[in-house]
Order: structure tokens, then sequence, then C-alpha cells
């Protein structure tokens, strides 16, 4: 390098140098300033404002909110509860113990929101972008070893707990940013799966509870294609376990999840070595061989719903926030077949 470049480089360097040093002091201004305190009060009080005409409304509520690398926050202790529909039982939580997003600058350039999110919740991950054009939204999502166990909210729909572990991806497109058009794909499976709790399994029956040896269910599947906001499940099911599940149905997507409206057909079969596990099971599900009629069929819908093959079937209606399980017909697993 000779002298005059030197020279050169002396004069203009600070010319180049003073702008990206406003420029960063800038930036550590506004995340030491921003008033992330009221952020979080009005991130808390315009969703739960919303979530009061729903169908199954949530409270959420943050212990904390901060910045996260200059253009991100990070929120702890983010709690989201719902009144139980017994009103004798305590309201269902969800607990996240970390949530992070962040939003990229160069989009914001151009008139896009482009946010990149990661929550620590459950003992796994949820990671994912979401990406608003104003004309449209986008939202894709991965899950990864999410425990299902963890989430109150599951049990208190069901009756009964669930353990296992959380995979797959939901993407979804939102034209107008609404998800009653959405179009996407959902792939999830929830492995090692068991119903109830590491010791038994208590079920509710119209002639009262019954507590029978946990139940595995293996490794459970859902995958479904989503056209104009009807979301169509071409798989459900579940193998390997102590009972063998198949269904399909769909999902009318609506702006707020929980809200979603489900006409979902099932049908289950219990395995033989189930069946034949104790004299409870034996007296619930019939044991293997016996002409004997099984407790669960002493139910008229639930005698009425079983198949030649041995399945027995379920319609689920209601909302993904409150759903509905109930006996179906023969018509149920016809529909399965075809």
């Amino acid at each position: 390098m000779n002298d005059a470049t030197k020279e050169r480089l002396r004069r203009f360097l600070p010319y180049l140098v003073y702008p990206l040093f406003y420029v960063f002091c800038l930036a550590i201004f506004l995340v030491w300033t921003f008033p992330y305190e009221t952020l979080k009060e009005r991130l808390v009080t315009t969703f739960n404002a919303q979530q009061r005409n729903t169908s199954s409304p949530q409270e959420l509520s943050i212990e904390s909110l901060e910045s996260w690398w200059i253009t991100g926050v990070k929120a702890t202790g983010v709690k989201l509860s719902a009144p139980s529909s017994d009103p004798s039982k305590p309201a269902s939580e969800i607990k996240v113990d970390e949530a992070r997003a962040r939003a990229s600058v160069l989009s914001f350039l151009i008139g896009n929101k482009d946010v990149s999110f990661s929550v620590d919740a459950f003992g796994g991950t949820a990671k994912g972008s979401f990406e608003d054009t104003g004309k449209a939204r986008a939202i894709d999502v991965t899950f990864d070893g999410l425990d299902i166990g963890k989430v109150d909210a599951i049990a208190a729909n069901i009756g009964f707990p669930l353990e296992g572990k959380l995979f797959g991806t939901v993407k979804l497109d939102l034209p107008e940013g609404k998800a009653s058009k959405g179009n996407g794909n959902v792939n999830l499976e929830i492995r090692d799966m068991f119903a109830g709790n590491d010791k038994e399994l208590t079920v509710k029956l119209p002639l009262g509870p019954f507590t029978l040896p946990r139940l595995k269910v293996g490794n459970f599947a859902v995958t479904g294609d989503a056209k104009d906001g009807i979301l169509k499940l071409t798989k459900i099911g579940a193998s390997g376990g102590d009972v063998d599940v198949n269904g399909e149905g769909r999902v009318q997507l609506r702006e707020v999840a929980t809200d979603a409206h489900l006409d979902v057909n099932l049908k289950f079969k219990i395995n033989d070595g189930y069946r034949n596990k104790n004299e409870k099971t034996k007296m619930l599900f019939g044991a293997p061989g016996s002409k004997d009629k099984p407790m669960l069929e002493m139910v008229p819908r639930m005698a009425k719903s079983k198949t030649p093959e041995g399945y027995y079937g379920l319609r689920v209606g209601g909302t993904l926030g409150k759903p509905d399980p109930q006996p179906g017909g023969n018509s149920v697993s016809a529909g399965l077949n075809n």
C-alpha cells in the first residue's frame, strides 16, 4: 500500500466509521430504553381481549419480557390458562419455559414482517417462522420432542393423561391473513405413546369410572392437507401397541386455533394381549374367544358401532379446544373403509 492510498484511507475512513458507530450506539440505546414492560402488558391485554369472543377462552400471563439479539425479544414464565368444563376442577394450564422471537430488519425495509421464533416447553422445542406481506401470511413450525404428558389441557379434554413425545411440522399459507382460507399441510407423530399415567388408566364410562392397566398406543401419526380453510386428515393411525387405531376426517380452520371445528371418524380395536391382561380388561373388552358380552357393549351406541372385525367407531365433533367424542354408528366404519 503506497503513501497516497494510505492518505486517502486516513481522510475517508472517519466518514465510514462514524455513521456505523452511530448506528451501533443507536441500536444499543433503543435496546436499553425500549419499554418492554409496556409491550408485555399490551400483548397480554390484546390476547385476553380477543379470547373473550372464542368458544374456549384462554388467559395469557407473562412474567418477563426483555431484549434478545437487538432485534428480538425473549419472554419467560409464559402461561396459558383455560377454565375446566368441570366446575369442581381447577383450570388447565400450559406453561412455556422460554420463548424467543426475532424480526428480520431487511424484510421490514421492504414492507414485510418476517419473524423467526423458538419456544422451549414441555421438555422439547418448537421452532419456526412467521411472515406477513400485508396480503398474505405464512407460518412454518417444527416440533421436536415436546412431552405431551406435561400438557394439562390434554388430560382435561379427553379425561385421562397421555404420555409420548411430539415430532413433526405444520406449514400453512393464509391468504388475506385468514386461517379460514388457509392452504398447507400437517405432518405430526407422537412417538412411544401411552394412555394413562405410569401405572394405570382410568376411563370414564356411563356405568362409572373404570381403572385399567395403562395402555400402550405405540406411534400415533396424523397427516393432512389444507385447502381453502379445510384441513383434510388423510391419515390418523396407531400401531405397534395394545390398540390399533385408524381414522380420517376434516377440520374447518378458524382464526383462533381452539375454535377450529372437528369432524373426525375413528375406529379402534383392543388387541388380544391387552384384553387378556387381567380380570378388568376381560370384563370391559371381553376375553379373547369368549361369547360373553363385554361391559363396553352394554352401552347401546358402543355396541352398535362395533364392526365384524372387532373395531369400535367414534365420531369426534366439537372444536379443537373442546372436542366431543361420541360412539359412532356403522356408517363410521363403512366410511373409513371406502
